[in-house]
């Protein structure tokens, strides 16, 4: 059994190569592609690979059923690989990049098994799901996510996580404090080999792969989401932005793929959503006369991106409609006396100093800050990339903050004690702004990293 669950990575590689049946035109992209671009293609096809296990599992709710279904899907995408010979990853899967791809494995075995499941939300919120999954065989946990005593473990919080873990799980027969995290290993690999991606050829550009690491290091292996969240929002975010100045095609499925992991981690992965989604929509109006010209196609193809990544987020609100689950935090028009009533008691300032001081927001907007003014003193024009992002932090951060103005819980004992974890995204979001700063407008296709097999 354990050797099955060893073929977690090529049974997510096989439906990741779909992507290629869905977007043809990425085809043309490659030709003239070097080792970046492959590493983040890859990258794309194992979180695709992910996303539509993830709707797979939703839509049939059995886990042997739709390993099933998941395997007969994964062999037709490998099959597909094989016979349209695409012609740019091959050089990935060299015996070099191989070697790289073994390494960065290993490395994130290292990083999220060194210690068992310990932490609160861990053990009573995400892999408590996973366990109810796993011991009733069915998503839908035999109706036990209604029962009044689970209330305490977030019964409506997204399921990509728990439903991975209790795959795992299954697959090898049993549950313990180790193995479900292999479902953490699954989403981390893409995320560094996206942060590789990322190097194109400036080695000094490593810092900007180090600290989103360091920053998420103890929320990657302790089995809470916040770090996951904060790296693939934080990797939407760059990759929509870079988009935004090269109309990569590439750059978009990146960007459309990893904001749907982003809405299946997490509650707050809609509030994301929903900043990145308003602001991409703002940044094409207001110029729209480079989108006109173009092939539509690909915008098309944009959109099934979309329907798929998407499809988690509607598959589950449709299971918390008719199990009746709903979200503790109580936000609507009914949040509008609360969010008055902290504002006149000086709540806001508390909320403030404790987000923006104490958890060094101040910092990571400060380094984004005397980036931009660097670029403006070298003359150059800040990337779109670059407003982008930071809009997108920018926007993130005031949304917390309304939110726990509007909240029923108390701030001091519940909230703010979060706000280590909560802020991530927000300095993640900086970081690839600084980022952005730093990159041109359109980037020439730098030489292979490694040479070919």
């Amino acid at each position: 059994m354990l050797a099955a669950v060893s073929l977690m990575f090529p049974y997510l590689f096989g439906l990741g190569s779909l992507l290629f049946l869905v977007c043809g035109s990425i085809k043309g992209e490659m030709r003239p592609c070097n080792d970046s671009y492959r590493l983040q293609l890859l990258a794309c096809m194992l979180v695709l690979g992910i996303e539509l296990n993830h709707s797979t599992v939703l839509l049939l709710s059995n886990l042997s059923q739709s390993l099933m279904v998941g395997c007969a899907l994964s062999i037709l995408g490998l099959i597909y690989f094989i016979v349209s010979r695409v012609k740019g990853l091959p050089r990935v899967i060299s015996l070099g990049w191989l070697t790289i791809f073994i390494s960065l494995y290993v490395a994130c075995l290292l990083i999220v098994l060194t210690e068992p499941l310990h932490g609160w939300d861990a053990r009573s919120i995400w892999f408590f799901h996973g366990k109810m999954i796993f011991y009733n065989a069915f998503v839908d946990a035999g109706g036990d996510w209604s029962l009044p005593s689970i209330g305490f473990s977030h019964p409506d919080y997204p399921e990509l996580i728990p439903i991975l873990a209790a795959q795992i799980a299954f697959v090898a027969g049993y549950w313990n404090e180790y193995l479900p995290k292999l479902s953490l290993v699954a989403l981390l690999l893409p995320a560094v080999l996206s942060l590789m991606s990322i190097l194109r050829g400036k080695w000094w550009h490593i810092i900007f792969i180090a600290v989103p690491l360091l920053f998420t290091h103890q929320w990657l292996k302790n089995g809470y989401m916040d770090g996951y969240l904060a790296l693939y929002a934080g990797l939407a975010t760059f990759f929509w932005g870079r988009w935004l100045d090269n109309k990569s095609q590439l750059d978009l499925i990146s960007g459309i793929l990893f904001l749907g992991v982003v809405l299946d981690l997490k509650n707050e992965g809609m509030l994301i959503g929903l900043i990145i989604g308003s602001l991409v929509f703002s940044f094409i109006c207001i110029r729209i006369s480079e989108f006109k010209t173009g092939n539509y196609v690909k915008y098309f193809e944009g959109i099934a991106f979309v329907l798929i990544s998407m499809s988690g987020l509607f598959l589950w609100g449709r299971k918390k409609q008719i199990l009746g689950l709903q979200n503790d935090l109580d936000l609507g028009l009914n949040s509008l006396p609360r969010i008055y009533e902290r504002l006149a008691d000086g709540s806001l300032a508390i909320i403030l100093k404790h987000l923006y001081v104490l958890d060094h927001v101040n910092m990571s907007l400060g380094i984004f800050l005397l980036s931009l003014v660097w670029t403006l003193r070298l003359g150059r024009r800040p990337s779109n990339g670059a407003i982008f992002s930071s809009l997108v932090g920018i926007f993130y951060f005031c949304g917390i903050v309304l939110i726990y103005l509007a909240t029923p819980f108390d701030l001091v004992t519940f909230h703010l004690p979060t706000g280590e974890r909560t802020m991530l995204p927000v300095h993640i979001m900086l970081l690839a702004a600084t980022l952005s700063l730093y990159r041109g407008d359109k980037e020439a296709l730098e030489p292979s990293l490694i040479g070919t097999s």
